[in-house]
């Protein structure tokens, strides 16, 4: 029988999703809403992504923070479909269409090889979030004396993301890869070589206390 290679995709059940997320306070689900909002706000910003021959182009984005709890407020597409992911659109007419991924071919005339390719990178979002609320349960962010060194320091490091400082400032963990840049900066900056030691002559014995150690051989 073939074996099939263990995905390492983080993918959390619903109520643990749930869980986490009314866990965290008003502060950090602000930053991560606003870290979501980014991330599919870029995506779609790609006009690639659409085809330059498109009527419509894209203007927001909102994220159903209600989805798994199925609790008012709801987002919906325009056919009235409940929405965890709501996309906003508007034609050269300034007319306004709400979507979910899922009707972007039958709404707007988006090819379905398009489609499936945002559906892909969207649902590649979703396990990175998914990851990221692991690491929250986890525990994984930064300690205590990290987390202030970059809060003083971040403008030194322009090339990390822009809402690292939002989510060290809020002790949230980053994803992995930058998490461990800042321990790696983090040591640099703060390292301290210890002071040499002096190094200590052995004495050497005189030839009495040679004769005394040979003298039973």
């Amino acid at each position: 029988m073939a074996t099939h290679a263990k995905s390492s995709k983080v993918s959390l059940t619903k109520e643990r999703r749930q869980e986490t997320w009314h866990n965290l306070t008003s502060e950090q689900q602000a930053v991560l809403k606003q870290h979501i909002r980014y991330q599919h706000t870029s995506l779609f910003v790609d006009q690639n992504l659409i085809g330059h021959g498109s009527t419509w182009q894209f203007v927001a984005y909102n994220y159903n923070d209600n989805y798994d709890a199925n609790t008012d407020p709801q987002l919906y597409c325009d056919c009235g479909r409940r929405l965890k992911h709501q996309y906003v659109l508007q034609n050269q007419d300034a007319t306004l269409i709400k979507l979910g991924i899922t009707h972007f071919a039958d709404h707007i005339g988006i090819p379905e090889a398009v489609m499936r390719q945002l559906q892909t990178k969207i649902h590649h979002l979703d396990f990175g979030l998914d990851e990221l609320l692991q690491r929250i349960r986890r525990h994984a962010g930064l300690n205590s004396e990290m987390r202030q060194w970059f809060i003083d320091n971040h403008t030194a490091y322009p090339d990390l993301p822009v809402d690292a400082i939002d989510f060290v400032a809020h002790s949230l963990p980053l994803e992995k890869d930058v998490q461990a840049e800042i321990v790696r900066q983090y040591k640099k900056a703060t390292y301290t070589p210890k002071p040499r030691q002096p190094r200590r002559k052995k004495p050497k014995l005189n030839k009495a206390a040679w004769q005394e150690l040979f003298r039973d051989i």
